[in-house]
């Protein structure tokens, strides 16, 4: 299936969750000197509108992001992130998608706000000699992502299944990096299909950091993602970190954001768990906030 589109979730709650993860991970790449590489295997339309027709239906992003940027005292290792977010403003804005001003009678944003997502997020960050490489498969994306990451020789771009390309994309020749998989899981079996791939990828390159992003839904498809992981014989460890409704959920709605990273940076567990803590208790969840960290699978 190639339904989903993010712009009618850009901005959410699990964006916030996964970026400000995705954040910490390239500033600790930055720290040294040497080029380090990401793969994207799953990149969408690369930036959103949040006062197009697609956000302004859902209003994810008002529980997310406005949630988030409302607040006056935010955890240190936040604000990276945030001043990401709130310095992002496209240089080709006339590719967005259609503006519909007063919605269901809310008051749109204005000026309107541009989310980006995680190609220009990764892009933002990159020094003169790290390379990022994208895929996507979906076609709108595709021509949407293809139009907008333009004359930067950092960047390639492939129109390809995430799965597969990963696998027979590593190892790469810069060998420091990260790889970051967010699928649409539009059917149950990507959970399993992305710890296959992600696990194949490791066995190639077992350096890396591999960061995985998924919901955490009532049918719990989750549990066997964890079980795979726990394979994982990775000896920077395999960290789970999820924020997500105690209960509240309607049947098949998202309670919540979940990652599993391969081989996480040194600290980045204590980091990521004073941002969970902090999160839980301000994005807008479909019930009580839970924020659960833990190992998989620990460090040696």
């Amino acid at each position: 299936m190639l339904s989903y589109l993010h712009g009618f979730h850009a901005g959410n709650f699990a964006d916030v969750h996964k970026h400000s993860a995705l954040v910490l991970i390239l500033a600790h790449l930055q720290k040294k000197t040497k080029p380090f590489c990401v793969i994207d295997t799953h990149a969408g339309a690369g930036w959103y509108d949040l006062a197009s027709l697609q956000a302004q239906k859902t209003g994810e992003w008002k529980g997310g992001i406005a949630a988030v940027q409302q607040e006056q005292r935010v955890p240190v290792d936040l604000v990276p992130y945030l001043d990401l977010i709130e310095d992002f403003v496209p240089d080709n804005r006339g590719l967005g998608v259609e503006f519909e001003a007063g919605m269901d009678g809310d008051e749109v944003l204005e000026p309107p706000l541009y989310y980006p997502g995680s190609p220009f997020i990764v892009q933002k960050m990159l020094r003169e000699d790290d390379h990022l490489s994208v895929m996507e498969l979906h076609p709108r994306e595709y021509e949407t992502l293809d139009r907008r990451l333009y004359h930067d020789r950092r960047v390639t771009l492939q129109k390809r299944d995430g799965y597969e390309g990963l696998v027979a994309m590593v190892p790469p020749h810069i060998r420091r990096g990260l790889v970051l998989m967010d699928p649409s899981y539009d059917v149950k079996q990507d959970y399993a299909r992305a710890a296959r791939s992600i696990i194949a990828a490791y066995r190639r390159w077992a350096t890396a950091t591999y960061m995985l992003w998924y919901p955490i839904l009532e049918d719990g498809f989750d549990h066997e993602l964890h079980d795979m992981f726990r394979q994982i014989p990775a000896t920077g460890g395999v960290l789970c970190s999820e924020i997500a409704a105690s209960h509240g959920g309607g049947k098949g709605r998202m309670l919540g954001s979940g990652l599993l990273v391969v081989n996480p940076p040194y600290q980045f567990d204590a980091q990521l768990a004073a941002i969970g803590d902090w999160l839980r208790d301000v994005v807008h969840l479909p019930g009580p906030g839970v924020h659960y960290q833990d190992w998989l699978v620990k460090a040696q």
